[in-house]
């Protein structure tokens, strides 16, 4: 539950797909071997802040959507029928929500590739603003043409391409909705409904791999990212069907920063907003050098001050992605690679929540694997010790390594 709010999210999986010219809907063609929807899907049960999964399906389709998903994880409640268009499928998706949801995310089937940082941006800020979509700027020049010819060109600055997901109040979204219904209009998203009203909707950083698959080239983009994403999976799987204990190594590390004045918080290589930093040689990344000690100590290469000692000049205010990319290149030139890693932050303040999904790709993309495989918590010491009398921050972090 996310504070105090139950989350939902609504997956729209009920469009005919005609752009992509296959003889299926394109949320139930497999890249890699798994299907397009249960990729979507799982993106929201691996989301530690979303409770429920509801997938709203095209009529007659109820029996593939369950299909396609094989084995339902614990968030997924139900597979409903949608209407005729997908502003009816998300309706109907709303109608079935129980009363105790507060935030309701809604997320296209055919955006496979979300983050979790996405989804936590636009979770966090749809909870303190209302509402929230993922959005990128445009790269390209947009103008506007009638009878061939250019008329008129936008200032590419403010323009922004939005995504999905959208997240709002329950009770935000669902009046837009009744609103729209009644005036018989047709919108292009969820985020326009509720502009409608007169309320804002407020821009949350989407992700350029937040990808819509509509037509057949997207789909060779989709194959290389599913690529990329699934071969640490197997690593790990493989290892794991082996049996053998020996291809196993678990590290584990600790480390603690005390608060300075004049320095940045910056922790699994991002920036935090808040009134004071971390004091250290490098940037005193806490969390990653937790995770760098526990990659060490699984592969029995030591500690992270015997690697990157603070007598070396070419590691004052260096970021610790940095090092710990150096430090994951030497685990794997010993033969190993990351099973998953979990890690534990412990400060009273800031709120870490939002930054979560962030931390995670980042690290993930400084050791070249997937961030479904980093898990990363943040918790408080109810006020104990020198976390609580806000000193300082810990983080624990545990790494599984296996043989290659």
């Amino acid at each position: 539950m996310y504070r105090d709010k139950r989350v939902a999210v609504v997956i729209a999986a009920a469009g005919a797909g005609l752009r992509m010219g296959a003889d299926i809907p394109k949320q139930f063609i497999r890249i890699g071997g798994i299907p397009v929807l249960a990729r979507s899907t799982e993106a929201f049960e691996n989301n530690a802040s979303v409770d429920d999964i509801y997938i709203v399906a095209q009529r007659g389709r109820i029996r593939d959507c369950r299909a396609a998903l094989g084995v339902c994880g614990a968030k997924l409640r139900d597979v409903i029928e949608g209407g005729a268009t997908r502003q009816e499928s998300v309706r109907a998706g709303l109608s079935v929500l129980p009363d105790d949801v507060g935030i309701v995310l809604i997320h296209d089937a055919v955006r496979p590739f979300v983050s979790q940082g996405c989804i936590d941006r636009v979770l966090c800020l749809a909870e303190e603003k209302g509402a929230a979509a993922a959005a990128v700027p445009v790269k390209d020049t947009i103008k506007s043409a009638r009878d061939g010819a250019f008329e008129e060109t936008f200032d590419r600055s403010a323009l922004y391409a939005v995504q999905t997901p959208q997240g709002f109040l329950r009770a935000l979204l669902c009046k837009a909705h009744a609103a729209a219904a009644r005036d018989g209009f047709m919108g292009t998203d969820d985020a326009v409904l509720v502009e409608r009203t007169g309320e804002k909707v407020y821009l949350a950083e989407g992700d350029p791999g937040n990808i819509k698959l509509t037509t057949p080239e997207d789909m060779e983009t989709a194959r290389a990212a599913a690529a990329r994403l699934d071969a640490d999976r197997t690593g790990a799987r493989r290892a794991c069907e082996t049996g053998a204990r020996d291809m196993f190594r678990v590290g584990n590390g600790y480390d603690v920063h005390r608060f300075s004045e004049g320095r940045p918080l910056i922790l699994g290589g991002v920036r935090i907003p808040h009134d004071r930093g971390l004091l250290g040689h490098s940037d005193a990344d806490a969390l990653t050098h937790a995770l760098i000690d526990a990659l060490l100590g699984a592969a029995a290469l030591g500690d992270i001050g015997g690697m990157f000692p603070d007598t070396e000049e070419r590691c004052k205010d260096i970021s610790s992605l940095v090092l710990l990319k150096e430090a994951f290149e030497t685990v794997r030139a010993r033969g190993f690679m990351l099973a998953n890693a979990d890690a534990t932050i412990m400060a009273e303040r800031p709120k870490l929540a939002p930054y979560i999904g962030t931390m995670r790709e980042r690290i993930a993309d400084a050791m070249g694997t997937a961030p479904e495989i980093i898990s990363i918590k943040a918790t408080t010491t109810e006020g104990l010790g020198f976390v609580g009398r806000e000193e300082g921050i810990a983080a624990h972090a545990t790494a599984l390594l296996f043989s290659v």
